[in-house]
């Protein structure tokens, strides 16, 4: 099964949230967390700072595991964490992983439509 890592980062109530590039394979033009694969025997919270600062170009200083879920249709798992604080000013788009970003209050984020995992929205509630 794979191990995926997703990041919530939270700031004056809201959350961010990433839409998905047309080629990715799974939830393609979906919205989601910023994220990805954890590699083989890399810590899930190394994994995530990896994974943050490759995407939007940041690092989680602060941050908090909220749970995880499973996807048996893609057999994965998927870690989230809530990230309050991070160095190297806002998060920006880098590489081809996404589209656009979206800061969403976080009452609001499973109004953001196509949402990749509706899973998610009852973890960001402890964020």
């Amino acid at each position: 099964m794979t191990t995926i890592v997703l990041a919530a980062f939270v700031q004056s109530g809201r959350v961010l949230m990433a839409r998905r590039a047309a080629h990715k394979q799974h939830y393609p033009e979906h919205w989601d967390l910023v994220g990805g694969h954890v590699e083989p025997d890399e810590p899930v919270d190394i994994a995530l700072v990896r994974e943050a600062y490759e995407e939007v170009g940041v690092i989680p200083l602060s941050f908090r595991h909220l749970g995880f879920f499973k996807d048996s249709q893609h057999e994965a798992t998927y870690h989230i964490y809530a990230v309050t604080d991070w160095s190297d000013g806002p998060p920006r788009l880098l590489g081809d992983e996404h589209t656009d970003l979206i800061w969403v209050p976080i009452d609001d984020a499973n109004f953001v439509a196509p949402l990749a995992h509706p899973e998610i929205m009852s973890l960001l509630s402890l964020a």
